[in-house]
């Protein structure tokens, strides 16, 4: 895992990042604030990843790792596409429904990235704990899948995101 990606990771996986903010909300019975997906692509045998979270704010943010010199691309925001903004708020709900069914964290120690292309990890962060589930991506595909609605939403918000780039004019030289 490149650097760039693993420090932007990181600071999603950590909602004390956010106790300065005004507006924060802690939802659900273990007052989740942040959550998302993350999910490995095989670039030619190299694993790189993907990383979809958003918090209780409205702030959402994707990252992957790529072949430019950072090793990060990525696009962060979402404030003033409603879609986007709805598509997150329900990641963010159905995460904080889900804890009960994940493995929490211990102090200290660091969420388990993705092992394969065909491995997905989804996450909801409070305070306190992380909460994550591994799941492969041939099942929770599948509306009768638990965590389908939250992997769906954190797809949607994926989709949103590259539709606000397409949609972007050309930068200027």
């Amino acid at each position: 895992m490149k650097t760039a990606y693993k420090n932007m990771r990181d600071f999603w996986l950590d909602v004390k990042n956010l106790e300065n903010r005004k507006g924060i909300l802690e939802i659900g019975p273990d007052k989740i604030a942040a959550a998302g997906v993350e999910m490995a692509v095989d670039d030619n045998g190299t694993l790189k990843y993907v990383f979809v979270a958003t918090n209780s704010l409205g702030d959402s943010s994707f990252y992957f790792e790529n072949n430019s010199k950072s090793g990060l691309g990525g696009m962060i925001g979402g404030h003033g596409n409603d879609k986007l903004q709805d598509a997150a708020a329900h990641l963010l709900a159905h995460a904080s429904r889900l804890t009960a069914q994940m493995t929490v964290l211990d102090a200290g120690e660091k969420l388990p990235e993705p092992l394969s292309h065909e491995d997905v990890c989804l996450f909801a962060v409070s305070k306190e704990k992380i909460f994550y589930t591994h799941v492969k991506h041939v099942e929770v595909v599948h509306p009768e899948h638990p965590f389908y609605p939250m992997f769906a939403y954190s797809q949607q918000v994926i989709g949103f995101f590259r539709q606000e780039q397409e949609n972007r004019p050309p930068a200027q030289a």
